[in-house]
């Protein structure tokens, strides 16, 4: 019996042909009726059920677009074997945090994939990661939201996008979480299934409210302040290294944590994670109000802060 998956469009190079100013995304019910014809294989093996969710640049990408790929995904998770997402690769690790912060403990696969070259491109990376993926969201094997890209499963909580040619595009900071090569699934990193699902849009009660800072030698402390009183309540620091946020830093973030904003600490480095325990100013970072973020990547904490901001009163 074929399992029946969701195909969710949403543009991206994935979808892209080439005019006046550029590629530009052409996702439709037409292309992708296109598509499954010249993937014949992939039609016997799944009941693929395309549905054109918008059609954009992933760079114009908002909370207002994922909370509506969570919705459909809410909205249709009971009625598919797994849901694969066409997405565009620049922000498609926001997205695949973003979705892991509200659908959380999903009881089928919900695999975000895409491509660094268009479908119909000689030679292009999308057919294999498009096909890797529907054979991800058909195995049951994957209780997350994930990212499917270059023979790689990645977990949707912990990638990161890496290289802007290659087809290697992306990776995760705490390891893969399988590999998928020619329709076979194989599960490296398992993660008990089973968990209770449940759908929380609260972060986008914190649109426009999360900002991301990121160290540098002439960062301007000041700025924080001026973020607060612009309505800025959480803010995700990129410190150096293990730890480092600068004195002048700390002490400004100290100011707004006392009067209700939120912050956390996440490495610049791709590696390793944040460890505010390790140096002095890290632990002068905890004391004024900063929290760890460990292993989080930037695209996590973004989504993870925003939770956070959007379920407490402003």
């Amino acid at each position: 019996m074929r399992k029946r998956i969701l195909w969710i469009q949403t543009g991206g190079t994935f979808s892209c042909a080439g005019t006046k100013s550029g590629l530009a995304p052409q996702s439709s019910e037409e292309q992708a009726g296109k598509i499954l014809a010249l993937m014949p294989q992939i039609c016997e093996k799944y009941d693929i059920v395309p549905m054109t969710l918008m059609n954009i640049d992933s760079s114009d990408m908002t909370i207002s677009d994922q909370k509506r790929i969570a919705d459909t995904i809410d909205d249709n998770i009971g009625k598919y074997d797994g849901i694969v997402i066409t997405h565009g690769t620049d922000t498609m690790a926001y997205t695949a945090a973003a979705l892991s912060v509200m659908t959380e403990n999903p009881p089928v696969p919900v695999v975000l994939t895409g491509s660094q070259r268009p479908f119909f491109d000689s030679g292009s990376d999308a057919p294999a990661n498009f096909e890797d993926a529907l054979a991800v969201a058909g195995s049951g094997k994957v209780c997350r939201v994930c990212v499917v890209f270059g023979g790689k499963i990645m977990d949707g909580r912990d990638c990161t996008k890496i290289d802007t040619v290659s087809d290697n595009a992306f990776t995760c900071v705490k390891g893969d979480i399988g590999t998928v090569k020619s329709g076979r699934v194989k599960i490296t990193c398992k993660e008990p299934c089973g968990g209770k699902y449940r759908y929380d849009s609260s972060l986008c009660k914190a649109d426009g409210k999360v900002a991301v800072l990121d160290m540098h030698p002439s960062f301007n402390p000041d700025m924080i302040k001026m973020l607060y009183e612009g309505g800025i309540r959480g803010f995700v620091v990129r410190c150096y290294g293990a730890g480092g946020i600068p004195e002048r830093v700390r002490a400004a973030l100290g100011r707004v944590i006392v009067v209700g904003a939120k912050a956390i600490a996440v490495t610049q480095c791709l590696y390793g994670g944040a460890d505010l325990g390790i140096y002095a100013v890290g632990t002068d970072a905890r004391k004024a109000g900063i929290s760890d973020g460990g292993y989080m990547t930037t695209e996590y904490a973004v989504a993870w802060m925003m939770r956070e901001v959007g379920m407490s009163p402003d």
